[in-house]
């Protein structure tokens, strides 16, 4: 293997110190634009790369940000993770993500590993059970960490996310509107605090209208295609008086589609189909998801200013961020 260029070698050929190449290299310090110049033609001429883990080390400052989350093959956590990244890149630093796969003892093992990288802060959408106490280890050591999307009442660390009781109501309310009363919920981790409050915004609404939802169409399981496809088998299996079925994200409604399809059920006419998140695709489907926007991206953006103030301004107090939802109609319902 071809050995890593220096940065004594750099220096050499600039005819400038070492000293003169990091402070170059590292935006620091006041070098004439010439010598700027003269380092930057020889860093890039020999291909050298900065060595930031030699820099942190000498300095005491990281620039990786871990980034955790439930289930990275969700397009919501796409979304969300590609805005995080942008804002942190633009002001110098790395993203880090990991998938817990919404395993508490997953998230703990995760969390310790990146602060045995010596993340300079954490993001976390954390696994469903979390508490505050999930987070001790993160303050034990003094670093910084924002919440995002799922709310565990942590006042420790900032929160971005948004109004998932209203959610509900907002998603219930539009059902109703065209004459679906019967209504299932599928989806979503019984200990999910998200889920809690959508299904409880679902319920009320219904109740206030007249209208029960019953016990026996309530599926809880993970907020996952395959979930949803299982789920929407089972209820068909012993209910058909279903008028439509709210489902805890998009992703459960991609597999709900699935299984009405091969039901002979069409969605839209027989049946409707709402759910949360508004990912790109399910625009796309066949009929498109209506669905209760939850701006991933917006919440990415937010939650990553949160993250880079929380490092560079620690005793400022936490904020509680939430973002308001609103529905996209399309023809699912």
């Amino acid at each position: 293997m071809k050995k890593r260029v220096s940065i004594k070698q750099v220096a050499d050929k600039a005819g400038v110190s070492a000293a003169t190449v990091s402070l170059v290299l590292n935006g620091k310090g006041r070098i004439s634009e010439q010598t700027q110049k003269k380092v930057r033609k020889a860093a890039a001429s020999m291909k050298f790369i900065l060595n930031k883990s030699a820099s942190r080390l000498r300095s005491g400052r990281s620039l990786l940000i871990g980034l955790i989350v439930n289930d990275i093959s969700n397009p919501f956590f796409a979304e969300m993770s590609y805005d995080i990244e942008t804002v942190a890149a633009d002001s110098g630093y790395l993203s880090v993500i990991a998938n817990t796969k919404d395993d508490l003892d997953r998230q703990s093992s995760v969390i310790e590993t990146m602060i045995g990288q010596g993340v300079a802060g954490l993001i976390i959408s954390a696994a469903s059970g979390s508490d505050d106490a999930s987070f001790q280890t993160i303050r034990d050591h003094g670093i910084p960490y924002v919440l995002c999307v799922r709310d565990v009442r942590d006042f420790s660390a900032d929160f971005v996310g948004f109004d998932n009781y209203q959610a509900g109501v907002i998603a219930a309310k539009h059902l109703l509107s065209q004459g679906l009363d019967k209504l299932a919920f599928i989806g979503g981790s019984q200990t999910n605090e998200n889920r809690k409050q959508r299904l409880q915004g679902v319920s009320d609404t219904l109740a206030k209208n007249g209208h029960t939802l019953l016990d026996e169409r309530i599926f809880a399981g993970s907020a996952t295609r395959q979930f949803g496809a299982e789920a929407t088998a089972k209820l068909l299996e012993v209910d058909r008086d279903m008028s439509a079925i709210v489902c805890f994200n998009d992703y459960v409604a991609l597999g709900a589609y699935e299984a009405l399809n091969r039901s002979g059920l069409k969605i839209g006419q027989n049946i409707g189909v709402i759910g949360f998140d508004n990912v790109p695709e399910s625009a796309s489907w066949t009929p498109p998801l209506t669905t209760v926007e939850l701006h991933p991206r917006a919440i990415g953006r937010r939650t990553a200013k949160a993250m880079l103030s929380a490092i560079n301004e620690p005793i400022v107090a936490p904020e509680r961020i939430y973002l308001a939802p609103h529905l996209v109609v399309r023809d699912s319902c």
